[in-house]
This record gives structure tokens, C-alpha cells and sequence, in this order.
């Protein structure tokens, strides 16, 4: 092992930090992110993006000892933690980590590597928190060396990042020691892909599913005693050095243990690229309650910041998939429903007459002074009449947080319709007590329906 730099000192931090040393403030968070995450993966694992996965894997029957959220079946680890990542994500519902500089889907790597390694051995829920600040912290720091330079080449931060935290957190859950932990993140980094141009597709939720997937077989190779590179994440040729144009590995080890961006975490309202949400937020701040309907609207201005204007302006969506990272449509629903879910972004809306007609009526603009959590929204109604609003901080951001009340209200309204009400309040009660399981695996048994347990 390496006795300094960046990768030793992740390994270390991973390895040997104690649970109990943590923040209560950092393990709250946490438990958030749990509750988050269960509740997006249980409604991500009804959709049909994410039963083809299954299908693809010939995942139909037990052959393994890990849970596949929302079905009755065990799989080897490695799948499992493809399939619960592919459908945590594939909604656009995950949580997002989403300061200057970078972005992250934490959760969706994260969280199905834990779930996988602890279904092949003992590990309470205490231990699973801990491991999860960890392994997000791991995450997020590579993030931030790799910086905007590696978002702007066209990297999917979640999928190359998140490789790191979860080899991290699969080879925490097995015990590994700190040696062994940098191998595994070397192993992780090695394996680190995900293109943003696979935005608007079924598949870009194969990002976290190879990063969580891989994470759990880079800590099982090392856990056979197979070696990686030292220093993979900063030295020649190493991960930074590839992926970025301008790497800053310092800002992995700055602050370490002391900082914990689990507590900056966001958490999403609609089920779209999270470029679009101060925009939605903006419109529907003028519309709700105003009875203003479609016909009444006669232009949409939408100031948004750069990067959301190249990424989400799909002028002309025409899957759910596409809907997800178009501003246009985004504001024609939220003008004509007053609201963003997963019926708005359906194909059959995507079509309809008036939906297009005021898609076209949608002018975006980059706006080099707003940030990617800003938007400027500007409606012109048949009337003459103009109504603005500025958005600072999205609701979800940091800026403007969910309430633990209100994460639990989106967990109900992405469970209930699948679990049930009862089965839905036993595991959204497992999650919020999470660090009293004696074997964290157990709440994913309230994940299957009934019919299916």
C-alpha cells in the first residue's frame, strides 16, 4: 500500500474509520438518502426499461443470495446490484448531487453495492450507514477532483465516479482492510465509464447498474488476493489523469472527515433531468392556483443556465425518455397540468395537439449569470398580461430542502401504488430505523409485493 496521495488516503479513510465517529448530523443524512433511494428504486422496479433488464440477465428464479428490489428473486451479487441500481435510476427520480463543478447521482451506485455484498454475509443496518457515508463521500471527492472539465467532455459523472464509490463501500461491507480497499478503488476506477450522450435513453441507467455491478466484482477480485495499480486515481495515466483535463487531486484528501457532502445532498420533485426543475418550479410558482389554462398562455420565455440549455433543450421529444430532458416540454406540462410526474412525460401526452402547440410557443435562453439551479421563467397570456418569477435554488437543493416529512410523503407516492399501504409503512419505517437492523437485508423483504414475498 502506498503510504501517501490521494487513493492510500480514501483507502484508509474507508477502511478504518469508525461508524461510531461519525456525525449524527452525517448519518441522518444518510438515513435520507435511504429512504430516497428505497422508495425510487420500488416504483423504478414496475418499469419496463427496468423488467427488461431483468429479462436481459435471465433473472427469473433464485440462483443467487442477493435481493432484486420489488421481485421475489435472488441473484449473485454483481447482478442484483446491476438490476436495483438500473432501477433506482431509471425513473430520473434519484437523488442528486449537484454543486459547481460537478454532478452525481450518489445513491444509485452506492446504496446496490452495499445491498449486494450484505446479502452474502452478515451486516446491520448500522454498518450499511456508515459504509454508505463513506462510499458517498468516496464518491463525490473523486467528483470534484475530476471536475466541470470531465462533465464537459461528455462524462456521465455517476457512472465514472460512482465506480469508485462503489468498489469502496462493497469492499468496506466485506471487511477488507485498507490495502486491499485501495486495490478495489483502483479495480473500480479502471472499470469507470458512462457517456452523457446516452441522456434520453433507456440505457443511461446502465451507468450506476455497471458502476454498482462493478464496484461489488472489483472488492470480490481483490478479496481473492488479486492486485491493482497503486495510486490509480492520481498518478500517470491513473483515473484523473484520463479523465480530465483539469484534475484537482487535492480536493479528495482536503477536509476528509471533517466535511461531508452527504449533508449537501438534493433530492428531486420531478422525474426529469434535474436542469429542468428551477424552470418547473418557476412556472408552476405563476400557474398554480391562477387558473391559468394552456390556451391562455401565448409565449413561455425560460432563462436558464448554460449547461442546462445545451443538455435539456430537446425541442421535440418523442419518448418518455426524450420528455425527461427537454425543457420545452417541461413547461408546456407544467403550464397545462400544473405539474411534472411520469403521466405529463408519457408518450401519449408527448403527441397531443395542444401539447406541441405550446412546445413551440417555448423560447429557452442560456443566461450566463444563472447558475444550474436558477431560472428566470416569463409567461405572456392572451390577455397582454406578463408574469415573471426568478428561481434561486430549486426545491430540493440545498437551498431550499426537503423536510424529512416531505421525503417521506414522495416515498409513499412512489410506494403505496405497489407495495400497498401497509407493506409501504413497514419499509419506509425500516429505512427511517435503519441502524437498529440487525441484518440490513431484511427491509428489502418489505420491497416485494405480497403476491410476489
Amino acid at each position: 500500500m502506498t503510504e501517501d496521495g490521494p487513493s492510500a488516503l480514501l483507502a484508509k479513510f474507508v477502511a478504518e474509520h469508525d461508524g461510531d465517529e461519525i456525525p449524527e448530523s452525517v448519518l441522518h443524512a444518510s438515513r435520507r438518502a435511504l429512504v430516497d433511494h428505497i422508495g425510487v428504486a420500488v416504483a423504478g422496479s414496475t418499469d419496463d426499461a427496468a423488467r427488461r433488464s431483468r429479462s436481459a440477465l435471465a433473472v427469473s428464479e433464485n440462483h443467487g443470495s442477493a435481493t432484486v428490489v420489488g421481485t421475489g428473486v435472488r441473484a449473485a451479487a454483481p447482478y442484483a446490484a446491476f438490476l436495483n441500481a438500473f432501477a433506482s435510476h431509471v425513473l430520473d427520480l434519484d437523488d442528486v448531487y449537484n454543486p459547481p463543478g460537478t454532478t452525481v447521482h450518489g445513491s444509485c451506485s452506492v446504496w446496490p453495492a452495499i445491498f449486494a455484498v450484505a446479502g452474502t454475509q452478515p451486516t446491520t443496518g448500522k454498518d450499511a450507514l456508515a459504509t454508505f457515508a463513506l462510499g458517498f463521500e468516496v464518491e463525490t471527492r473523486v467528483a470534484h477532483a475530476a471536475g466541470q472539465t470531465h462533465y464537459d467532455a461528455g462524462w456521465h459523472v455517476t457512472g465514472t465516479s460512482g465506480h469508485v464509490g462503489a468498489a469502496a463501500a462493497a469492499a468496506r461491507t466485506m471487511g477488507l482492510g485498507a490495502e486491499q480497499v485501495e486495490h478495489a478503488i483502483a479495480a473500480g476506477a479502471t472499470q469507470a465509464a458512462g457517456l452523457r450522450v446516452m441522456a434520453g435513453s433507456d440505457l443511461k441507467s446502465m451507468h450506476p447498474g455497471k458502476a454498482a455491478m462493478d464496484g461489488v466484482l472489483a472488492a470480490c477480485l481483490v478479496a481473492q488476493r488479486l492486485t491493482a495499480s497503486a495510486k490509480a486515481l492520481e498518478g500517470d495515466f491513473g483515473y484523473l489523469a484520463v479523465m480530465s483535463s483539469d484534475p484537482a487531486p487535492e480536493k479528495i484528501a482536503t477536509g476528509l472527515g471533517e466535511t461531508w457532502n452527504i449533508t449537501s445532498n438534493g433530492y428531486k420533485l420531478y422525474p426529469s433531468g434535474s436542469l429542468t426543475h428551477p424552470m418547473i418550479d418557476g412556472v408552476i410558482a405563476l400557474t398554480t392556483g391562477e387558473g391559468i389554462a394552456a390556451a391562455d398562455v401565448t409565449a413561455i420565455e425560460v432563462r436558464v443556465s448554460p449547461p442546462a440549455a445545451r443538455f435539456a433543450d430537446l425541442p421535440r421529444p418523442t419518448t418518455r425518455m426524450q420528455a425527461k430532458f427537454s425543457l420545452r416540454h417541461c413547461a408546456a406540462a407544467a403550464v397545462a397540468f400544473h405539474r411534472v410526474g411520469t403521466e405529463e412525460l408519457d408518450e401519449a401526452v408527448l403527441t397531443r395537439p395542444d401539447i406541441v402547440e405550446l412546445r413551440d410557443r417555448v423560447k429557452v435562453v442560456a443566461d450566463p449569470g444563472l447558475g444550474k439551479q436558477d431560472a428566470d421563467v416569463e409567461l405572456v397570456l392572451a390577455s397582454g398580461q406578463t408574469l415573471t418569477t426568478e428561481v434561486r435554488g430549486n426545491r430540493g437543493t440545498p437551498a431550499a430542502p426537503l423536510a424529512d416529512d416531505e421525503l417521506s410523503a414522495k416515498f409513499r407516492a412512489l410506494v403505496v401504488p405497489v407495495l400497498g399501504v401497509a407493506r409501504s409503512e413497514a419499509l419506509l419505517d425500516c429505512c427511517w430505523r435503519v441502524d437498529e437492523l440487525q441484518d440490513v437485508t431484511a427491509l428489502l423483504a418489505y420491497t416485494v409485493p405480497l403476491d410476489d414475498a
